[in-house]
């Protein structure tokens, strides 16, 4: 008789299939990528184009805003007013204007010039003359000098004070020095700014003022000195040009040295007034380059317009005065602004974190110092400026992600499907190739084991048809052979017929636990003696349970057949049989000291085909489709089968049945 051979599988491995797969999955990624940046670098100059234009408006908004209500009212009281000594002292209340100028056609006419005193002619005042005897006698010459504090003329009564105070003080006679300041203070007690109106030099002013506290200072009062010293530089700080020109060098000197010789951190001013000096430098500068220069152009705008502006880029920061003709005549006005005020309010008004305002050389005047995405010229208040936007005004826009999100979420979710069903697909070719190669052996296996006994029919058959034997002892052994040979391709014909049927179509039914277990018993006892082995039942009650018992039996026939099978040789070894109930729970268990399964084969043993090889095992034969049985049992019955370790390296195979309602 030929011997069987198994179908020759079908291939699943598919590798032309999966190559075009994969290819179109690459080309939709690529096409998906390329749309990405280009819808990217689309929106990104979108967003760019967007922002700007809504800074850009910001910027003009706050442009006219600042003009409107902070310069353009002051061009307009300019044209109006009579005092406009008055009109500065309002506007200089804003902290973004520091002057008003004033010429007609080219002739500055406010601020007006500082008052200068001749000293030349003031020594030669009769009461500034030394009387005979004096000598270097301070007291007595500063007696003589004392006639003139009440002289008509101001400058006089002033500059005789200050000669007076000043030899007293080299003498240390400070006391004196004090009585002589207090006699007059009604003159030098005056703020700064009142000198142009009581006919004083300022800078003599302001030295009579310094001399005071150096007469603080010498009588122990250093900190109402040093007082008064910080607040004479704020003093000449809110002076106008012509003023600032005669007295703002003594805020280098004497005015530090004194702090310092006061007690006072160093030569330095404290913070605000060192700021106020800063800004008071930049007023006389651009006093000094406006006074005398003709600033009446053609092109400069008229009342109303955006006036023209003037920028000193040497200064650091420049000082920025904007010009306009106030319609009456050849008068033309200007405002000086502090561009580091009018630089806050003006990212102030964008409200922005991620604008800057920077010199052309890129150096950050105010605002972000982060990588600039942009930047473009100011408009009309800053010409001199660039206002830029940093990269992170876009980078973090959460807007672009999302739209990005929404655009290519559908790609990239066909591509995920996509290779998750390649995936799929390949593990289930997989699956699949497995499958067969087992089916092939379990073919190969069934024909070998099906062939032997058909062969050994056969033979004897044919022994006994043509009489080959010798008696009827050795008739009745064939006889005998060929009905255990046809048991034998019974039972493997039984056994692939089951692994054909389908479990699930049997029908729970209530069950006596405990009366089919002693059946087991009954049925493996003397199998298991007969080949030498033991037989150990651990039995408690269990009652009755619904269950499909036909199933729940032939799984633990297997499971006692294969501990049989797999002992450690060809006799001996121990069988533990033991159930339990725990609720609806029944559990089974058959141990045994044989061979045991490996570890890394407890749970694929329970799929169909699969058989652990190796020498000493399967002798009895085996076509891996019980333990298949007893986990497909286990699973119609809602519960589980594991292998774990038995006795002296053996198998413990637990079976949970749950009965069912």
């Amino acid at each position: 008789m030929p011997p069987l051979t198994p179908p020759r599988a079908r291939r699943f491995a598919r590798p032309g299939v999966y190559l075009g797969i994969a290819t179109v999955l690459l080309l939709i990624s690529a096409l998906a990528i390329e749309e990405a940046r280009s819808f990217e670098a689309r929106f990104h100059a979108q967003r760019v184009a967007t922002v700007s234009e809504k800074h850009a408006q910001q910027f003009e908004f706050t442009e006219s805003r600042i003009m409107a209500e902070r310069l353009q009212p002051v061009f307009s009281e300019l044209a109006r007013t009579d005092d406009i000594g008055a009109l500065e002292t309002r506007a200089r209340r804003d902290p973004l204007i520091d002057a008003i100028y004033l010429w007609d056609r080219d002739e500055l006419v406010f601020p007006p010039p500082a008052i200068e005193a001749d000293v030349s002619a003031l020594r030669r005042e009769a009461c500034m003359r030394t009387p005979a005897g004096a000598g270097g006698d301070a007291v007595k010459v500063a007696a003589a000098h004392a006639r003139c504090y009440r002289s008509e003329n101001p400058q006089l009564a002033l500059f005789a004070l200050s000669e007076s105070v000043e030899m007293l003080l080299d003498q240390e006679q400070s006391s004196v020095a004090t009585e002589h300041l207090s006699s007059v203070a009604r003159l030098h007690s005056r703020s700064l700014t009142q000198a142009r109106q009581l006919g004083l030099d300022v800078r003599v002013l302001a030295g009579v003022q310094l001399q005071a506290a150096r007469a603080m200072h010498a009588a122990g009062r250093s900190e109402i000195a040093q007082n008064w010293v910080v607040d004479l530089a704020k003093d000449i700080s809110r002076l106008d040009g012509p003023e600032l020109d005669r007295a703002l060098d003594l805020t280098n000197f004497p005015i530090p040295q004194d702090l310092r010789a006061y007690g006072g951190p160093g030569p330095e001013l404290p913070d605000d007034a060192e700021e106020r000096v800063r800004r008071a430098h930049r007023r006389r500068d651009a006093w000094r380059e406006l006074d005398g220069e003709s600033i009446a152009t053609p092109n400069t705008p008229g009342p109303g317009e955006f006036p023209r502006v003037i920028v000193d880029p040497l200064d650091d920061p420049p000082w920025l005065v904007y010009v306009s003709r106030l319609g009456i005549g050849e008068l033309y006005g200007a405002v000086q602004v502090d561009q580091t005020e009018l630089v806050r309010e003006v990212l102030a008004g964008a409200r922005s974190r991620h604008l800057s305002i920077r010199e052309a050389n890129g150096r950050v005047l105010a605002g972000s110092p982060d990588e600039l995405l942009f930047e473009v010229p100011f408009p009309r208040l800053l010409p001199h400026l660039r206002v830029g936007l940093s990269t992170a005004a876009i980078a973090g826009d959460s807007a672009s992600a999302g739209t990005l999100v929404r655009r290519f979420g559908p790609f990239a979710a066909a591509i995920c499907i996509g290779l998750v069903a390649l995936g799929a697909l390949i593990r289930n070719d997989r699956q699949q190739e497995l499958l067969l190669e087992r089916q092939r052996d379990f073919v190969a296996r069934v024909s070998h084991e099906l062939k032997t006994p058909l062969a050994g029919i056969r033979l004897m058959a044919e022994n006994l048809e043509i009489g080959a034997f010798r008696d009827d002892a050795q008739r009745e052994a064939f006889a005998r052979r060929i009905v255990q040979e046809a048991d034998r391709l019974t039972a493997r014909v039984n056994e692939v017929i089951r692994a054909a049927t389908r479990p699930e179509d049997a029908v729970p039914a209530e069950t006596d636990v405990d009366a089919m277990m002693a059946e087991l018993v009954t049925a493996w006892q003397p199998r298991l003696q007969a080949a030498g082995a033991q037989l150990i039942v651990e039995l408690q009650p269990c009652g009755r349970v619904k269950l499909m018992s036909l199933l729940v039996r032939d799984a633990l026939n297997n499971l006692l057949d294969n501990a049989l099978k797999y002992r450690k040789g060809d006799v001996g070894g121990r069988v533990w049989l033991r159930a339990r109930r725990q609720g609806r729970v029944v559990i089974f268990e058959v141990e045994d000291d044989g061979l045991g399964v490996p570890t890394s084969l407890r749970k694929s043993i329970f799929e169909r085909f699969r058989r652990v090889e190796g020498g000493g095992r399967g002798k009895a034969g085996g076509h891996g489709l019980g333990l298949s049985f007893v986990a497909e049992t286990a699973r119609l019955h809602g519960g589980k089968v594991e292998c774990g370790d038995g006795v002296a390296g053996g198998a413990k195979f637990i079976l949970r049945i749950r009965g069912r309602g």
